[in-house]
């Protein structure tokens, strides 16, 4: 396994009124694929997943579609025939990963069912 999606929860100091912060991610297992760690987001809801999956399929040809992971330095190039993953607080010019097209759908169709089922 190279990696496991996770669910964070922060609670608010006890006189706050405010809500516990709920996080999603993932916790990687292989070096290979460390910029991963850096999707974890309190927005992530099973629809702006949906959104991703859906301008994904939409691509065509030299299309590409970028995505930046809200309030992270994890930033998405997805093509429709690769997907390249940037964090950038390293200091690589190339991307730090990449994964087939495939690889990456079947990676946020997983993400987002962990979502539903999570919520």
């Amino acid at each position: 396994m190279k990696y496991q999606f996770k669910k964070e929860i922060t609670n608010p100091p006890r006189n706050s009124s405010a809500r516990p912060l709920v996080e999603f991610g993932v916790k990687v297992f292989d070096k290979n694929i460390e910029a991963l760690e850096q999707i974890e987001w309190h927005g992530w809801t099973p629809s702006e997943v949906q959104m991703i999956i859906d301008k994904s399929k939409a691509l065509r040809g030299n299309q590409v579609y970028n995505y930046q992971v809200s309030g992270s330095d994890l930033s998405i190039h997805i093509y429709p025939e690769e997907v390249y993953f940037f964090d950038w607080r390293t200091e690589r010019e190339e991307e730090d990963f990449k994964w087939s097209f495939n690889e990456f759908i079947d990676f946020m169709e997983q993400f987002k069912k962990f979502i539903k089922e999570n919520s």
